[in-house]
C-alpha cells in the first residue's frame, strides 16, 4: 500500500507542482521583465528632465525643440541671448525677440499659439500675447484664459452664446 501511495505521490508532483513550478517561474519572469522596460521608461524627475517633457503654455508644437533646457538655459529663438530656464514664461520679458514669453501678455509682439484648434474661423490658431488672460475667450478650448479673471460678472452664459462671444471661465467649443 505505501508503494502505491508513494507512486501516486510522485506522480502528482511530477505533473501538477512541476508544472506548476515551471509557469510560476515563467511569470516572475515576464513580471520582471515587465517591470524593467517600464522603469527605463521613465525618465529622472529631476527639474532639468521635467523642462524637457512638457511642451511651454502658448508655444507651437513645431517649436518644442526651442524650448528644451540645455543645462539649464533658454536660448532666445531669434535673438539667441541666453537666459535661465525658470525665467521662460514668467510674466517678464527677458528676450529681445519675446520668445520666452509664448504663454503670457508681458511682451508686446508676443504670440500665443491656442492649445486645440477649431474648424471654425472665429476661433484663431494663435492670438496676440496680448490677449493673453484678458478675460475674453479667443481660443476655442480657452487655454490663453488660465488665470480665469473674471472681468464682467453679470454677463450670463446664455448671451454670451447668443453673441459668441464667451468669458472666463471659457467652455470648451473646438
Amino acid at each position: 500500500m505505501t508503494k502505491l501511495l508513494y507512486r501516486f505521490i510522485r506522480r502528482k508532483i511530477s505533473f501538477f507542482v512541476v508544472p506548476c513550478l515551471i509557469i510560476s517561474a515563467l511569470f516572475i519572469i515576464y513580471q520582471l521583465k515587465i517591470f524593467y522596460e517600464i522603469s527605463a521608461s521613465v525618465p529622472n524627475r529631476n527639474s532639468k528632465e521635467l523642462y524637457k517633457e512638457k511642451l511651454v503654455r502658448g508655444s507651437h508644437v513645431q517649436e518644442k525643440r526651442f524650448y528644451t533646457a540645455e543645462n539649464g538655459k533658454f536660448t532666445c529663438i531669434r535673438s539667441s541671448e541666453v537666459i535661465d530656464f525658470e525665467k521662460v514664461n514668467d510674466d517678464y520679458c527677458d528676450c529681445e525677440d519675446s520668445s520666452d514669453e509664448p504663454g503670457t501678455n508681458a511682451c508686446p509682439d508676443g504670440i500665443f499659439y491656442c492649445t486645440q484648434t477649431s474648424l471654425n474661423k472665429k476661433f484663431p490658431k494663435m492670438i496676440p500675447s496680448s490677449k493673453v488672460n484678458d478675460g475674453i475667450c479667443d481660443c476655442c478650448d480657452g487655454s490663453e484664459e488660465y488665470r480665469s479673471n473674471e472681468i464682467i460678472k453679470n454677463f450670463p452664459r446664455n448671451l454670451q452664446k447668443v453673441s459668441n462671444h464667451f468669458l472666463v471661465p471659457c467652455p470648451n467649443v473646438c
